[in-house]
């Protein structure tokens, strides 16, 4: 390690954000209130459930936050889909720096990844504030940061939005698909 660069804990680039504990029993389908993210609803990046539950401690879910579940898998992802309500048991880690989201998630990522092959649990395994607590990552000084963040920034933005065009195209196909399937659309004067 270069003599410049220095061990320091995870908080001296993250803010930890902890999902608050929503009421199951205000959970819906019809669409009622916001979209509330689940550990469940972390690797496909979509939720189905609602809730009309408003809540000061809640925090909203924005593409390019760094989400991680708290339970059974560590993995950091990269949020790339609709706003939604961060629940119990799912946390976010916020970037203290302007830019450097690429730092933070390699960051975490081997250090959750050294945790989840660590804990030894009759059922679930679980993580927490004081697993992060231990937390600790080699920072470079700041020259190297930035042009570590020069290099990864447009890359990082480049997965957030090639996520969201993915589900503007999802919604858009399954909005034509039913009306060309009943001939409600008709497609047959357009030319390839």
């Amino acid at each position: 390690m270069p003599k410049d660069w220095k061990k320091t804990d995870i908080y001296s680039i993250a803010n930890i954000i902890y999902g608050s504990p929503f009421a199951s029993k205000l959970f819906n389908s019809e669409k009622n209130g916001i979209p509330i993210i689940r550990i469940r609803d972390l690797k496909d990046q979509h939720s189905d459930v609602y809730t009309p539950e408003v809540r000061d401690d809640a925090y909203l879910i924005q593409p390019k936050d760094i989400v991680v579940g708290m339970d059974g898998e560590f993995r950091p992802y990269i949020w790339g889909s609709e706003p939604g309500l961060l629940n119990q048991r799912v946390c976010v880690f916020e970037n203290k720096r302007p830019k450097g989201k690429a730092f933070l998630y390699y960051s975490i990522k081997p250090l959750l990844d050294i945790v989840e092959k660590t804990q030894v649990a009759t059922t679930v395994i679980h993580i927490g504030k004081k697993d992060f607590d231990k937390f600790q990552i080699t920072l470079p000084t700041k020259n190297v940061l930035d042009k570590f963040d020069e290099l990864t920034d447009s890359v990082f933005e480049k997965i957030v939005n090639n996520r969201l065009e993915n589900i503007r195209l999802e919604n858009l196909r399954d909005t034509l698909l039913p009306k060309l399937m009943s001939s409600e659309l008709d497609v047959d004067s357009i030319r390839l």
